[in-house]
């Protein structure tokens, strides 16, 4: 080889225990292409597509089978050249053969089983574009979309389709398409269980109904050999990693104030034999636009480069604390004539070597008391594991090994091409499925999907600013009363804001959309025509260290608002005269009865009124009429003091339950309106008037009440809080704020 380096790699082996092996290799720093004399034919074919051939099909090369939307190639999506100069089988991981590639239709599983309802039409095999719709029987409201779609990636569109008869505390958890459901009790611990026969069953297979209401881990899904993600889903994902990455705690656990906790991310590539040249130079490619990405976190982010076949290769390590151009440059000399002859496909190997440099990372923090960094492995890999020992049993023991340490650990599996589904799963340790509710395990048909997921995600990027409910990624800690305790981060509730009054009073409010700010009535009661003297602050949680202000233009409340004689419909909005420009520090909180909210919580598929009256009893329980544990937190600069009257300079916020209407004692006519919750020793006080109470449902924060009053003047005594129920207020938003999805 022309033009030679020397670096370290580190070989991990596992025999009763990980050895490291330093070796000292030569790697060309030519292109990464193999140079053989020996070529593989061009005459190959494909019925119904095409190929995408290589610059030169030489040993290691990579043909790629190109099908029409809705085909996906059968049975393999690519092959490579081998050193005798052809071109790999024609069989795929289930042993499926075939003397000629070809492009199958890709079709979509149906219901097998739908309760308490029709649907039409009723078909044995349903292809791409093909709908459904559902119907239930009287006395029965249809859940999720009432139409879906047959879509090309072999998955219906919209949210399952399911009838619920109501009056259970857990509302009935539907029957994915291709399954079969055993339980039919919908109570307090209640369980049901699914079996997806021959297909693949994905998310939970069991579930249990929580005193909360909600159904533990994620929803299932059966699925086809031949079904796909979308890289839309995977190109969110991975924007939140980047957001994570970017918007770590300040001050968490760190022991030097103002310092940001560092993030660890370990990139662990499939450099095996099947890979084959151009995919390895994809992923690669992927991981540094990764990389690039959060380039300008200088010295914040370490890097760990595992390639791995036969044996782990370490490319870059973390302790070696290199800056992103180095770690891409030390990239850019690999080659993959290097591991052309890696025959195997040794994950767990692999993995052990991201738990051993975790493990090191941990004990030496622990030992000099600095902030342990939060922990990103990225897993891609193109068919199925051997050796020993299995890689879910590794990622096992790296979640284990952070177990102490909330949300310092996230897992992303990618499997492209010939995988087997229900491995990708497994790889994810149960604690991050069952506690993070969303989908770390992704399938694509080819690493061509892999580009356009990066492609996606820098479209996406920007505006997802604007998206609803999403905020930094940061730990979520016990609280105390909202006076005088927890001080919240930057990033934790970016929707936050400061309503400036006379007198140098204060009120909190929320964002909603660009224009529009959500608070309660009752701070502008007699100021409705003094917009002049009110302005709204974003962007801090520091009352001194606002990024921007902004002008009133109009402030409108609710109409039947009347004080002090009741606090029923204590609401209020406010227009800006100038567009809120979001960023990771300014977001709108998601509202009840949107389109959005329909997407997160799966909401009733009938009319508006009938959608919005079901989200009430998905978020408030109605108000706290049913005995469920309704769980959210309020945020405000309110008095921090007992008998005190000193505004809090930094943002608290608390975490407080929905209690049951008939021990709220309010010292107001209590209307359907509003609804009281409290924690063991929280409080709202003045100031806090007009801030959010927010849930959270599906990794997004959705606003469920309006800070209004207390049980009593006097903060912290004889103790509940009083908000105004937004989903039962949501069809007088409706009717003001025009910029918003509803429907």
């Amino acid at each position: 080889m022309a033009s030679q380096f020397s670096t370290f790699f580190s070989w991990a082996r596992l025999n009763g225990q990980i050895m490291e092996f330093i070796l000292l290799l030569t790697i060309g720093v030519l292109p990464a292409v193999i140079s053989e004399d020996q070529l593989c034919s061009n005459d190959e074919v494909i019925q119904g597509g095409r190929i995408e051939w290589p610059t030169s099909p030489v040993k290691g090369s990579v043909m790629t089978y190109i099908c029409p939307v809705g085909f996906r190639p059968y049975p393999v999506s690519w092959r490579y050249c081998t050193r005798f100069g052809n071109w790999s089988r024609l069989r795929n991981v289930y042993h499926k053969t075939a003397l000629e590639a070809t492009c199958k239709e890709i079709k979509c599983l149906r219901p097998e089983q739908f309760e308490f309802g029709i649907y039409d039409p009723v078909k044995s095999i349903y292809k791409v574009n093909d709908s459904i719709t559902f119907q239930c029987f009287d006395g029965y409201l249809l859940i999720g979309s009432a139409t879906i779609t047959c879509l090309p990636n072999g998955h219906w569109s919209g949210n399952l389709p399911r009838c619920d008869a109501g009056g259970t505390f857990c509302s009935n958890p539907g029957i994915p398409f291709g399954a079969r459901k055993s339980g039919t009790s919908y109570g307090v611990l209640s369980m049901v269980q699914y079996n997806c026969g021959t297909y693949i069953l994905r998310g939970s297979k069991q579930r249990t109904c929580l005193e909360t209401g909600q159904w533990s881990g994620v929803e299932p899904r059966c699925e086809s050999r031949e079904a796909f993600d979308d890289v839309e889903d995977l190109a969110k994902v991975l924007n939140i990693l980047l957001s994570t990455i970017r918007n770590r705690d300040l001050n968490s656990g760190a022991q030097i104030p103002g310092r940001k906790r560092k993030v660890d991310v370990f990139f662990v590539i499939d450099a095996s034999i099947t890979v084959g040249n151009e995919n390895f130079l994809r992923s690669f490619k992927f991981v540094k636009t990764f990389i690039n990405r959060v380039s300008d976190m200088k010295g914040m982010v370490r890097y760990e480069v595992i390639a791995f076949g036969s044996c782990p290769i370490v490319i870059t390590n973390i302790r070696e604390n290199l800056t992103p151009k180095a770690v891409m440059e030390r990239i850019a000399q690999v080659e993959y004539r290097d591991y052309f002859n890696n025959t195997g496909r040794r994950t767990g190997p692999a993995l052990e070597v991201v738990y051993s440099s975790i493990n090191k990372t941990v004990n030496l923090h622990a030992g000099d008391g600095q902030a342990i960094p939060k922990q990103v492995i990225i897993l891609i890999t193109a068919g199925q594991y051997n050796g020993s020992p299995a890689p879910f049993i590794v990622t096992e023991k790296i979640s284990n090994l952070v177990s102490h340490l909330p949300d310092h650990l996230d897992i992303v599996v990618i499997g492209i091409g010939e995988v087997f589904k229900d491995h990708l799963e497994h790889l994810v340790p149960t604690t991050l499925r069952s506690t993070k509710r969303h989908q770390y395990a992704f399938y694509l048909p080819s690493y061509h999907y892999l580009e356009k997921a990066q492609e996606v995600q820098k479209k996406h990027g920007n505006t997802q600013l604007s998206d609803c409910g999403i905020r930094g990624n940061t730990v979520q800690r016990p609280v105390s009363r909202i006076f005088g305790g927890i001080k919240s981060k930057e990033y934790e509730w970016p929707w936050q804001v400061i309503i400036n009054l006379k007198n140098n009073e204060i009120c909190g409010g929320s964002i909603i959309s660009k224009r529009w700010i959500l608070s309660a009535a009752h701070c502008f009661n007699g100021s409705r025509e003094m917009t002049n003297i009110l302005t709204i602050q974003t962007g801090s949680v520091n009352r001194k260290k606002m990024s921007r202000e902004f002008q009133v233009v109009e402030v409108i409340i609710h109409e039947n608002f009347s004080r002090p004689s009741e606090m029923n419909n204590d609401i209020a909005l406010l227009k800006t005269k100038d567009p809120i420009l979001f960023d990771a520090h300014v977001r709108p909180v998601c509202l009840p009865c949107t389109k959005k909210s329909a997407e997160l919580l799966s909401s009733a598929a009938g009319s508006w009124d009938e959608a919005c009256h079901y989200e009430d009893g998905l978020l408030t329980s109605h108000g706290g009429r049913n005995q469920k544990i309704m769980s959210g937190f309020i945020t405000g600069w309110g008095y921090y003091k007992k008998h005190g009257y000193i505004s809090s300079f930094n943002l608290n916020h608390a975490q407080v339950n929905i209690e049951h209407f008939r021990s709220c004692d309010s010292p107001y006519p209590l209307t359907d309106n509003i609804f009281c919750a409290k924690g063991a020793t929280t409080d709202s006080c003045t100031g806090d008037s007009g801030g959010p109470f927010v849930m959270e449902r599906n990794r997004r924060w959705i606003q469920v009440g309006i800070i209004s009053f207390g049980r009593t003047p006097v903060c912290g005594v004889n103790f509940m809080g009083f908000y105004s129920n937004v989903p039962k207020l949501m069809r007088w938003i409706r009717e003001r704020v025009t910029d918003l999805e509803y429907e």
